[in-house]
């Protein structure tokens, strides 16, 4: 297995120390093994030893910039592969409208470049993160403008490239109606358990509408974020740890309206708590362990299901990385705080 590893274009890093890959401010673990996967000419390459990986079992995990990831202080027990977002390229098909994107362009360079040009992907503004995470994870903001007009990263999609580890070959995905969830797509359920795709390239389109028009949306939607984002990112952290899009068909509100109505909701166990400013996201202090967040998050999942009836648990938006790879919320807290 190790003759695997040295056949990456570039070295493998070994005990690899995952904090600087963590936004929750938190001691995070250390990988068995540490890659970075660059869109280079070794690319193609480097995905055919992904493939001989994948076909020998041995365990890895690819991200993008992290945004929506939590980390846990055991660490991942196999290659923790990080997308390097350098080398990202953006192409416009002006007989279809099209424009094609590498996975590694982050959404900010997507909605700035695009903008410019007239073509309306100011839904996309201030999402965190690439191209490529945005459409595995159906990445959307409500509408500032107009309920109506709220669009998803599926709004968008018309084709995506991907590499299948299982057969060890690009292949091309056209998204059918049941492609994507809310917060949700087939890539994201398909890799849950062993990853299965790395997404490559995507084609994207959008309406039309002039220049002057869509920078009137963004400067309108970045306007009513900004602040929010500031606080987010000075804070450490990226998203909502659950999907709003879900809260919101239960309950008729997001994840910040469910707090400020029932603040009992909210309690800080060292430093594991949802903040009281922007949009009131989770957050942790360097020195809270991950039984101080199962205890947070097992007082918040009860509260939401005494007083909502409804389980949050089902619907948690950001990736638990463990030892043994993601898991979801209540092995979690089973793993880390039992009352």
């Amino acid at each position: 297995m190790q003759e695997l590893l040295d056949s990456f274009s570039r070295k493998v890093e070994y005990d690899y120390d995952l904090q600087n890959k963590h936004l929750y401010k938190k001691k995070a673990g250390k990988a068995k093994e540490y890659y970075q996967l660059a869109f280079d000419e070794n690319l193609d390459e480097d995905l055919k030893v992904l493939h001989k990986m994948y076909k020998n079992d041995m365990p890895f995990r690819i991200y993008g910039l992290h945004t929506n990831l939590y980390i846990t202080s055991n660490g991942y027990d196999g290659l923790f592969i990080d997308v390097d977002i350098k080398n990202s390229k953006i192409k416009f098909n002006q007989e279809t409208e099209e424009f094609i994107v590498t996975s590694n362009l982050t959404v900010s360079a997507l909605v700035n470049y695009t903008k410019e040009m007239g073509y309306d992907f100011s839904p996309l503004t201030g999402i965190p993160g690439v191209v490529g995470g945005g459409v595995v994870g159906n990445s959307s903001y409500p509408s500032v403008i107009d309920k109506d007009y709220s669009k998803h990263f599926s709004d968008f999609v018309k084709k995506i490239v991907v590499y299948d580890f299982e057969i060890g070959n690009f292949i091309e995905l056209i998204p059918d109606d049941n492609f994507f969830g809310i917060r949700d797509s087939f890539l994201k359920q398909a890799n849950k358990i062993k990853t299965k795709y790395f997404v490559k390239e995507i084609v994207l389109k959008a309406d039309y509408i002039g220049k002057e028009e869509v920078n009137r949306f963004y400067n309108i939607q970045i306007e009513h974020r900004k602040e929010a984002l500031k606080i987010d990112y000075a804070e450490g952290n990226a998203g909502s740890f659950f999907a709003n899009r879900h809260i919101r068909n239960h309950v008729g509100k997001a994840m910040k309206g469910l707090l400020l109505e029932n603040p009992s909701i909210n309690i800080n166990v060292n430093g594991a708590t949802f903040s009281p400013d922007g949009n009131m996201q989770f957050r942790t202090e360097s020195n809270t362990t991950d039984k101080d967040v199962a205890k947070f998050f097992q007082h918040v999942t009860n509260k939401v299901k005494e007083i909502y009836d409804f389980d949050l648990c089902k619907y948690k938006e950001v990736n638990i990385l463990d030892r043994d790879g993601e898991i979801d919320l209540n092995t979690f807290i089973d793993r880390n705080f039992c009352e």
